[in-house]
């Protein structure tokens, strides 16, 4: 019993810990405009949320490093129909949009955008109000997860082996989660002065936010930002005269020598291969060396 405390001790600490931080940071980027690091710190987020359902109902988490899809894969063959097919318009939002995306294509979104070689805008992004909504349900839908799933809740109480598992519970309380007192999230739910804090990690949080809650109107729309290499490099390499192609390929070669960028390991794009192969193209078309 001890060493399985411990272990759920460990795992709070170093996985949703954390987890909870970069979610209430997300939160707080997404309602200022910073959305590149709302993009990181959601997808960051559920990489860790994920890690820790997995590490709870004990399976490895070491083997999939940052594939979050195939983390997700995996965790969904233990939750079954507890993880949600789609990400569905809460009944309290007012927003003038929303289009229906699965959960699975709202987490490939997020891996798109919020990868590691997107810190640095390699892509650029696209973002709508929606993805900060979808990103609640995508998160409360794998917190409440982070149990032994398959293990008699109190089970070392007396007659404990006549209660329901925790996959019992929360099959049968679509609504309900048990609560993780001392992590980042409970605690800002279960406070009672309405922080900056609490503000960013709850307002118009209808997945986690007290009924109680005063939510304030955000800022919605979408915002998108074209990757630097298309509009510097790929465009003028494209649709640009022999002047703008050849200072195109001086810059290419530049950015090449002296930034590291995705090369197709590890399921990245290869960005250096796409850039080469646009140069070489762009300089026969104009008949350049």
């Amino acid at each position: 019993m001890r060493l399985r405390a411990l272990k759920t001790a460990v795992v709070h600490e170093i996985f949703v810990h954390t987890a909870d931080e970069n979610y209430i940071a997300a939160r707080w980027c997404c309602a200022n405009a910073l959305y590149t690091d709302f993009l990181w710190l959601a997808l960051h987020a559920t990489e860790k949320y994920l890690k820790a359902v997995l590490l709870m109902n004990g399976k490895s988490a070491r083997r999939f490093g940052h594939d979050i899809e195939g983390l997700y894969a995996q965790v969904k063959e233990l939750a079954g129909s507890l993880l949600p097919g789609c990400l569905p318009k809460p009944e309290k939002l007012a927003i003038p949009t929303w289009f229906d995306r699965t959960t699975e294509e709202f987490i490939a979104h997020l891996v798109r955008y919020g990868n590691a070689d997107n810190r640095y805008l390699i892509y650029g992004y696209n973002t709508f109000s929606q993805d900060l909504h979808m990103l609640d349900e995508l998160v409360w839908a794998v917190r409440r997860l982070v149990l032994p799933l398959n293990e008699r809740i109190a089970s070392d109480w007396p007659d404990g082996e006549r209660l329901p598992k925790y996959k019992e519970v929360l099959v049968a309380q679509p609504d309900f989660r048990f609560a993780l007192y001392g992590l980042p999230l409970d605690n800002l739910i279960l406070a009672k002065e309405d922080t900056l804090l609490r503000l960013a990690a709850l307002n118009l949080n209808f997945s986690f936010a007290p009924s109680d809650f005063r939510h304030a109107s955000m800022r919605g729309g979408s915002a998108s930002f074209n990757s630097v290499i298309f509009r510097h490099i790929f465009e003028p390499l494209g649709e640009g005269e022999a002047d703008a192609v050849g200072e195109a390929a001086e810059l290419a070669d530049w950015l090449i020598r002296n930034v590291q960028l995705p090369t197709g390991r590890n399921g990245s794009p290869d960005v250096v291969g796409e850039i080469e192969k646009a140069v070489a193209s762009a300089k026969q078309r104009h008949g350049l060396s």
